[in-house]
């Protein structure tokens, strides 16, 4: 095999020659590259391992998309792209199996007892052309500017400098020279800038949270510039996901940075001039590409005025796109207009692409062909990184381009609805450099002014900001490819890549009514994976609008959570004070219907208000009981307390249920615990009767005890337990380390309670509401319940007021959860139910870790492996509402809290990233449900509870018997609202 090193005559190898192993392979390679890099060099396309058993190679090359993940001496998911290659290093592509002889050794050092706290005039997130250039403005004004990126060197996607495996005694072209002088102006001024540096959470305005030397820091600033950049869209196609289909800015940092060409028989492919460049460069380096398939129309004398804007406000990069062409023309590489590519073979690896030419719908029209290559890359544009500014609470709105994207809304300088917040660059809309470059520097002298310095508007900026503009706008005109066409794109395609779900899985889901971002998450992972749905999103929000004709909403997209990016979730964790029980909050109206229209005046027997998991199961009960039900929900189906659910089924209390935190005492805890067992029994009823696999596993629960008093603490509490019929016992440390190997060794026993287990909450919903519509039940979304009036006369029922029309019903179950009690004001009924926004964690997937339910018998914890493999951690750590956003939102102290508790309970968290953080809506009574009928409103029924996951199934079944017969098999006393009367 020939050497995939490119040549230049100017450029050469400045690191040590080094060896390192792959897979037990020795890989020669340069000090200073990337592992990518040099694997690349070594022909070695294949990198991680997927769930299904496929395997992925590098695709972004900038550390967004998470393929690249390889094990490096022990520490998992390393992103092969961002991760310097060393002498001696053991890289493999499988995960440590998490044992004793084969640990998940911790990501990054032991953490201190608190964050590092660092306070900044200016603080600017990413060092690309725009966040250089706004550094560069404020520090010359006097602000003190620190500058944080996540790349091992400045210069961000655009200018992509020579990594120190390379050198050369000037620059090679004008990019280069450009980006360095821009970088070296930066450094002179005096700002702090900080290479390697992961920012995960954006809290505030002035709050910011990093990792910095692997350490967690907290950055206090006064303004706050983001300038995270774009990554590149996603254009799925038959074989997009086999290992050597990349985009085509991996493969050109590998080409300018590290002078690697990212394959032996390269087609490039996507829209734009981009393309063009990277296959004049990889040309010239001595690369073979065998063609370059462009989705635009040839430019023609049509788009003269186009042509003669492009050539006045930036003639310079006009002629640089002629030579481009030039060079390839002299070199033999065709230039194929207006065709795409409509498939990839290969088995291990690309084999084969087949393109065709393309009509003005973008459908494959004309003779294809195909090519004998083992490399694709492809770049169709862009999409802006705005996860930071949507975390804030900035305004966005979608912008059409291409699939469509989430673009922030700002002024000329960068200013966002949010004071003190600037966005700039291709991160907060596309325009490439020059604009990146102008808008980062008036953003800079804005964010300076605001610090009361002088920093004067400067004309001279604004005018290239205009012209950049104007060349940018004629660009797009030029290269103006034909619509997207997703419809023709075939069922089995992959959609999203980290969890393998396939346009025909999304399309299906879609029919049957599912038919929203969240919906489709819950449903089918999608969004789910690591790169956190920034290659799947866009193109899901497509498809739901060419299928439902809807007009994509920028509060429809994936809600903004923590992390950015995925984290060390051991860097994270710091001990918090413990409280008692849930800290109750408001409960605002936190629906986003896509479904507003009136309907005709309705009836129903029953009228079910609130479609989470106890009202799914209420249609599924009523119905197969005979009754006309409908149930009604102002959002859509499990998209609040019950779609944020961890899905713990608990039976044993928990440990705030219980003692001196306990709310009432904690007897309505106890009366109960007798729930608890019957419920579950039920859920593996309705698995059997759905024909689903809920992933309900009864497994047990453990409440672990680190001190003396935990363990006294337990053994009462069990003994409690017992009296009321729940299997429960203590065990010892020994024993627990026998049931639960990779557990502390410093936890001294758990109470065990084998009846406890867990089950998918984001399928669990959907498939007992979808069996109660086969059974005859009716739901409807977007109905929001704005007035109930009790009609005169014995049984006459009610009439219901919403905001899709009147509904007539013979009785009301109120189960809306949080929001009962604002129901049960529409009937003077007094419901004494809070919220209390609760938070969760989820971290990548791991190996076996717990089989076992775990808690804490003195803190805050709720532990449990799902079936995708990734640990789920709650217990109760306090979430906040964001009227702003109108969310609730993790807090930096419950993450870090909860982490804390997490690592010392199962020190192999230090082993994994953080994956997602989100918040839900738990509800706070008193430690019992709330069951039955209202005295002196007949008709009015309960059916409210604080473990509304476990408890479901029981609650709705013994309202269902009430309503239905008249009497429950259990004596509904202890949960009837009278005891609040």
């Amino acid at each position: 095999m020939r050497s995939q090193r490119l040549t230049h005559p100017s450029i050469h190898a400045a690191g040590q020659p080094i060896r390192f192993w792959y897979d037990s392979r020795p890989i020669d390679a340069v000090a200073g590259e990337t592992i990518a890099a040099a694997l690349s060099a070594a022909g070695i396309a294949e990198l991680r391992h997927t769930r299904g058993g496929a395997r992925r190679g590098l695709y972004c090359g900038m550390g967004a998309c998470f393929d690249c993940l390889v094990t490096v001496d022990g520490q998992a998911s390393q992103r092969a792209c961002m991760t310097k290659a060393a002498d001696g290093q053991q890289v493999r592509s499988t995960l440590p199996a998490g044992t004793p002889d084969d640990p998940l050794r911790p990501l990054t050092p032991e953490p201190g007892e608190q964050p590092v706290e660092l306070a900044v005039d200016v603080l600017v997130v990413g060092a690309g052309p725009a966040g250089l250039s706004a550094a560069l403005a404020a520090r010359r004004a006097g602000a003190q500017v620190t500058l944080l990126d996540e790349r091992l060197q400045s210069g961000g996607q655009y200018f992509k400098p020579l990594a120190p495996s390379q050198q050369a005694a000037a620059p090679a072209d004008r990019q280069f020279a450009q980006g360095l002088a821009l970088e070296r102006a930066v450094r002179a001024a005096g700002v702090v800038v900080h290479q390697g540096a992961q920012v995960w959470a954006a809290f505030s305005a002035t709050e910011v949270g990093a990792l910095v030397d692997g350490r967690a820091t907290v950055l206090r600033c006064r303004q706050l510039v983001i300038a995270p950049g774009a990554y590149e869209r996603p254009a799925p196609f038959p074989g997009w996901t086999l290992p050597g289909v990349m985009t085509t800015g991996a493969a050109q940092t590998l080409a300018r940075a590290y002078r690697v060409a990212p394959g032996q028989r390269i087609v490039v492919a996507g829209n734009g001039p981009l393309n063009l460049q990277l296959a004049a460069e990889l040309v010239a380096g001595g690369a073979q590409v065998l063609a370059v398939l462009e989705s635009a129309p040839r430019p023609s004398l049509r788009q003269a005025r186009h042509l003669l804007q492009a050539a006045r406000t930036a003639p310079d990069l006009l002629l640089q796109g002629w030579r481009y062409l030039r060079e390839l023309r002299a070199r033999g590489v065709p230039v194929l207009w207006q065709h795409g590519v409509t498939a990839v073979e290969g088995k291990e690896r690309v084999e084969r692409v087949h393109v065709a030419p393309l009509d003005a719908k973008g459908h494959a029209a004309g003779a294809p062909r195909h090519f004998d290559a083992d490399t694709l890359c492809v770049g169709y544009g862009f999409i802006p990184s705005t996860e930071l500014a949507r975390m804030l609470g900035c305004e966005h709105r979608v912008s059409d381009r291409h699939l469509g994207y989430l673009a922030t809304v700002t002024q000329g300088d960068g200013a966002t609805s949010l004071p003190g917040v600037y966005v700039v660059g291709d991160g907060a809309d596309l325009g490439g450099s020059r604009v990146a470059l102008a808008r980062g520097t008036l953003a800079g002298a804005a964010a300076a002014r605001q610090l009361g310095l002088q920093a004067p508007a400067s004309d001279a900026v604004k005018s290239e900001l205009d012209r950049a503009l104007s060349f940018q706008q004629a660009l797009w005109a030029i290269y103006a490819p034909p619509p997207v066409a997703l419809s023709q794109v075939p069922d089995d395609t992959v959609l999203c890549r980290c969890e393998e779900i396939t346009f025909g899985s999304v399309r299906e889901q879609i029919r049957v009514g599912r038919d929203t971002l969240a919906a489709l998450k819950r449903n089918t992972r999608l969004g789910m994976g690591r790169c956190q749905g920034r290659y799947c999103a866009v193109t899901a929000a497509r498809l739901v609008g060419e299928m439902t004709g809807r007009v994509p909403d920028a509060e429809q997209y994936f809600a903004p959570r923590p992390p950015a990016k995925p984290v060390p979730a051991g860097a994270l964790g710091f001990e918090k004070p413990e409280w008692g029980g849930h800290k109750p909050a408001i409960t605002p109206n936190l629906a986003r219907p896509v479904e507003h229209g009136t309907l005709a005046p309705m009836q129903a027997d029953v009228l079910v208000i609130g479609a989470g998991v106890l009202g799914a199961c209420l249609a599924y009960y009523l119905s197969q009981a005979g009754q006309d039900v409908m149930v009604v929900d102002r959002d859509d189906i499990n998209l609040q307390a019950s779609g944020a659910n961890a899905g713990s089924l608990h039976v044993q209390l928990l440990s705030f249920d219980f003692g001196e935190k306990a709310q009432q005492g904690g007897g309505p805890a106890a009366a109960a615990l007798p729930l608890g067992p019957m419920s579950v029994r039920l859920w593996q009823a309705i698995e059997r009767d759905c024909g689903e696999d809920l992933e309900i596993k009864i497994t047990g629960g453990l409440m672990v005890a680190d001190s003396d008093a935990g363990m006294r603490f337990i053994e009462a509490k069990a003994a409690l337990e017992r009296s009321h019929g729940i299997d429960a016992q203590v065990i010892d440390g020994a024993e627990l380390r026998r049931l639960s190997p990779a557990l502390s060794p410093a936890l001294l026993g758990a109470e065990l309670c084998p009846m406890e287990g867990k089950i998918n909450p984001l399928r669990a919903t959907y498939a007992v509401a979808s069996r109660a519509v086969q059974q005859g039940a009716r739901l409807l979304r977007g109905c929001d319940v704005r007035a109930i009036e009790r009609l005169p006369g014995d049984g006459a029922g009610f009439l219901v007021q919403t905001s899709r029309g009147p509904i007539r019903a013979g009785r009301v179950v109120n189960a809306s959860g949080a929001w009962s009690s604002t129901v049960g004001d529409m009937l003077g009924v007094r419901i004494p139910v809070k919220g209390a926004p609760l938070q969760m964690i989820v971290t990548e997937p791991a190996p076996p870790l717990v089989d076992h339910l775990i808690a804490h018998a003195d803190r805050h914890l709720s532990l449990k492996q799902a079936a995708s493999g990734g640990l789920i951690i709650g217990g109760g750590w306090t979430a906040a509402f964001h009227d702003g956003m109108r969310l609730n939102r993790a807090e930096r102290a419950s993450i870090e809290g909860s982490l804390w508790v997490a690592r010392k309970v199962l020190p192999a968290v230090s082993g994994l990233h953080m994956v997602r953080c989100w918040a839900g809506m738990n509800v706070n009574i008193d430690g019992a449900p709330i069951l039955g009928d209202v005295p002196g409103v007949p008709g009015f029924y309960n059916a409210v509870t604080s473990n509304g996951y476990t408890l479901a199934p029981i609650a709705a079944r013994l309202v269902t018997d009430l309503i239905v017969h008249g009497r429950t098999d259990v004596d509904l006393a202890p949960f009837r609202i009278d005891r609040f009367l």
